[in-house]
């Protein structure tokens, strides 16, 4: 008894040897990814980085980089070789899809901060800079010292881990004129919802727009006269959904529901006898929403009807019905193209009955030769319906016998 309780023993420790263990490497290895070294600067120290720090560090930004898709974070430190000073500090965050990083991305911006090349969505400012590669997001600090190809070669690194995938588009129908810099957000989450399009008649930290139903949103501030207003575009997976949102909008947070533009005209402008609705008891900022197929566009922070259907009218967002049936179209060709290709058709037909005259003839003569009167030539059993128009009575010996019949 005691010594099948210790093979039992022995037995599950080695499970946790082959099983565990590794699993445990393998998780380590795939939170630090940060590479060793980039051109003049190599990796002096790295650890994780906890979810207590980064909560401290991002205060209201750490929320939405949890509902981002938010896995882990890796902070490093990077010295720079050949003698000299200098350190660059690096935080390489883990989402779960290239959505998540994208959002955190516009989340982490400041205005002071301009675009860059590094990588496809990537912003540089005066002591940080921001890059994303597809699920992740590195942020540098003090990163003055280093060159742009040092800068380069790392953005690349991060580019061969990273897998390819394609980032959200939705910002590519925001409208440019009047936008505030860096403004725009990708909102994927309550908390983000939030911070960039707040709602009084909504309760806290709430999905209002329908976040979980599988619509994405995007959110940014214009500056218009002396007002900043928020727009805010949300597109759903079907028409249906979206026009019971935006029912649900209006009944439940007091949203004006501005009529949909002809289908005739690109733009539409309210009558001038249209009056401004007053804020309603439920929301006491005003808020305006109009639907365009899959997408519901709503404004915040204007000061009558018209400015806000201004504003939604820039949007580039059209429906249209496709039809991917494939089709072709009939041409006509040259009359003398049909003259010739008529001529060749015909002299092919005449070509194919001599072939096949002489082929029928051929095997005819041949099988009498070798098998007579087994095919051919068989008076016996073969009738002709016959007219007898001349004196001499007809037979069928006259067709079929091989030897003329006087």
């Amino acid at each position: 008894m005691v010594v099948s309780k210790a093979c039992a023993a022995l037995f599950s420790a080695l499970l946790a040897l082959v099983f565990v263990i590794p699993s445990a490497s393998a998780a380590d290895g795939d939170q630090f990814v940060l590479p060793r070294q980039f051109g003049a600067w190599t990796l002096s120290s790295s650890q994780k980085v906890s979810n207590a720090t980064l909560s401290q560090s991002l205060n209201d930004n750490f929320a939405v980089l949890v509902e981002s898709g938010l896995i882990s974070a890796q902070r490093g430190t990077y010295a720079k070789t050949g003698g000299t000073t200098g350190t660059i500090t690096a935080i390489l965050y883990r989402f779960r899809d290239s959505s998540g990083s994208y959002g955190a991305y516009t989340f982490l911006r400041s205005p002071d901060m301009y675009g860059s090349d590094l990588t496809e969505k990537s912003a540089v400012g005066r002591d940080r800079i921001l890059a994303v590669a597809g699920n992740l997001l590195l942020e540098l600090t003090d990163p003055g010292a280093a060159s742009l190809a040092d800068l380069k070669a790392l953005a690349a690194d991060l580019k061969q881990d990273a897998p390819r995938t394609m980032y959200p588009t939705l910002w590519q129908y925001l409208p440019g004129n009047s936008l505030e810099r860096n403004s725009d957000h990708y909102v994927l989450g309550p908390s983000g919802l939030a911070k960039t399009f707040p709602v009084n008649a909504a309760p806290k930290n709430s999905d209002w727009l329908g976040l979980g139903l599988g619509a994405e949103a995007e959110a940014a501030r214009y500056h218009i006269g002396n007002n900043s207003i928020t727009l805010l575009l949300a597109t759903y997976p079907t028409p249906q959904l979206a026009r019971a949102k935006l029912q649900e909008l209006s009944n439940n947070l007091g949203v004006h529901v501005l009529e949909t533009p002809d289908s005739s005209s690109t733009t539409s402008t309210p009558a001038a006898s249209t009056p401004t609705p007053a804020p309603s008891a439920i929301s006491a900022t005003p808020i305006y929403a109009q639907r365009r197929g899959l997408m519901i566009a709503l404004v915040s922070g204007a000061s009558d009807v018209r400015t806000a259907q201004a504003l939604i009218d820039r949007v580039s967002y059209q429906t249209s019905v496709t039809w991917n049936e494939p089709s072709w179209e009939a041409k006509e060709p040259p009359f003398l193209v049909m003259l010739v290709n008529i001529l060749i058709g015909t002299l092919l037909l005449l070509l194919y009955a001599f072939v096949a005259g002489i082929v029928f003839a051929g095997v005819r003569l041949l099988v009498k030769r070798v098998a007579p009167g087994r095919f051919f030539d068989r008076d016996e059993e073969v009738e002709l319906i016959q007219l007898g128009l001349g004196s001499k009575p007809i037979e069928a010996k006259d067709f079929l016998s091989l030897k003329p019949r006087d």
